[in-house]
């Protein structure tokens, strides 16, 4: 018998029976809902108001956590916050250049207290077990050499940091009990539930960043039609993060509706644009594996896949001439970092990597190592980034952290792919690609939120779907 469900208490009916709550229950988990609010978080990027966003949608997921019994349901304000988060250069959870977010907002910490009442008050009122899942031994072993790497190495100043501590209890310990709870709280997939939500969750998510993409130049465009030419922002990598978690899912919304096809392209152009360079590179190489995806799956809606790729490839042609002038100084930049290597920090820091492993090769440095600030001088907080998940693994963790993350991704393969491949779950196996390619050259799958996390739900929500 699973240990963590000996016991199981049965669920109870909160709120009583209360006529109005299975009504909003149901819009809660309806498109209309996660329209209105993308539509709010969209209109806090217009109007420059993203801390006012994120506080609305902090307050609709808790409301959700306290009403709503499917636990999903909270995570879309979350993650939509999330996304325009982002635009805050001085945010500490992805790299930050800046402290004053710290400064300014330390003092507010007490209100922590709020969400950890609203997911406390959800598992009082739902009752749901905590499961052992497929993927838990495999994220047993990650936990441990997450924890456990830079042992020897790195000072215990640098361990018992705050950012350290962070990053090392939400990748390891922490992504353990979030994933066991999603496990009991997320139902097994019987009417196509998950099937229906997710693609609407990753879809908005996806809109959304490329929303900010577009705005950025809209707002721009004087300056723009002037001097044709890509916008440099600090957050673009980021968003490139979140449209190549997103972006397969309107390839699988297509099988539906083919038109959704030009929603997924949308997002590459907004890929294009965003002038990550990772995110223009494996943004690529993912686009063709979902037209691959669409055309060998869906045989009797082919043609009409074939036909709205070749005009909008064909539209994509036509416009070269003035998209030219935008791309030009990335691909510089591209083909500078690689034949030029000498001068790209990320190299750099690959080369010191090895260094480390070589000098550490059981358990690494750490993911608090504080050495390599000559080359990446990280602030307070943040760390000390390779910037490569595989070089990051083998940096930081050494041999024991290879072997744990080598048996978390053979188990994931297996939790994405089982028995067959369906539809659903080889779009979420496409997400899961997209954002490991991201990784190759971000931060990406080390940032606990939201990455991470929308990971880890990812995970659960294979489990639980039908084969």
């Amino acid at each position: 018998m699973n240990p963590l469900t000996k016991g199981k208490a049965e669920r109870g009916v909160p709120f009583g029976e209360a006529p109005w709550l299975p009504q909003l229950r149901r819009f809660f988990a309806s498109p209309w809902c996660l329209a209105a609010q993308t539509a709010l978080a969209a209109l806090a990027v217009v109007f420059h108001m993203e801390t006012a966003g994120m506080v609305a949608l902090g307050v609709l997921a808790m409301a959700q956590m306290v009403l709503c019994e499917d636990i999903l349901l909270p995570f879309a304000p979350i993650l939509l916050a999330c996304v325009i988060m982002i635009k805050s250069s001085e945010n500490p959870a992805f790299s930050s250049t800046d402290d004053a977010l710290i400064k300014q907002f330390g003092s507010l910490a007490w209100l922590a207290v709020l969400p950890a009442g609203a997911i406390t008050a959800h598992i009082k009122l739902y009752r749901r077990p905590m499961v052992w899942g497929r993927a838990a031994w495999a994220i047993l072993a990650v936990s441990i050499a997450t924890t456990i790497g830079g042992l020897g190495a790195i000072s215990a100043k640098e361990y018992f940091a705050a950012g350290t501590l962070y990053h090392v209890g939400l990748l390891g310990f922490g992504t353990l009990l979030l994933y066991i709870w999603l496990s009991g709280a997320i139902k097994e997939d019987t009417d196509g539930r998950l099937e229906r939500y997710i693609p609407n969750l990753m879809l908005v998510l996806g809109l959304l960043a490329a929303f900010m993409v577009f705005h950025r130049y809209l707002s721009h465009l004087p300056r723009l039609i002037q001097k044709p030419e890509l916008l440099a922002f600090q957050w673009r990598n980021n968003a490139s993060t979140f449209l190549m978690l997103a972006l397969p899912f309107p390839f699988f919304k297509a099988f539906k509706q083919p038109l959704f096809l030009l929603t997924g392209l949308t997002m590459y152009l907004a890929l294009l644009l965003s002038g990550s360079r990772g995110g223009m590179l494996f943004g690529t190489i993912e686009l063709i594996m979902c037209i691959l995806f669409v055309l060998l799956a869906d045989k009797k809606r082919r043609p009409v896949y074939i036909a709205i790729v070749v005009l909008a490839t064909g539209a994509a042609v036509v416009c070269v001439p003035l998209l030219l002038p935008f791309f030009r100084p990335v691909i510089t930049r591209f083909l500078a970092s690689v034949f030029n290597g000498g001068e790209e920090v990320r190299l750099q820091l690959y080369k010191r990597a090895v260094q480390d492993f070589l000098g550490h090769p059981v358990l690494g440095v750490g993911l608090g190592w504080m050495g390599n600030r000559d080359l990446h001088p990280s602030k307070e907080f943040a760390l000390c980034w390779y910037h490569c998940a595989p070089l990051q693994i083998i940096g930081s963790m050494g041999l024991a952290g290879a072997a744990a993350y080598l048996y978390q991704y053979i188990v994931r393969v297996k939790i994405f792919l089982r028995r067959g491949v369906s539809k659903f779950r080889l779009t979420l196996f496409l997400a899961w690609a997209g954002l490991e390619m991201m990784s190759l050259v971000n931060p990406g799958v080390f940032a606990p939120v939201p990455y991470l996390l929308m990971l880890t739900i990812l995970v659960v929500v294979a489990e639980k779907a039908e084969a």
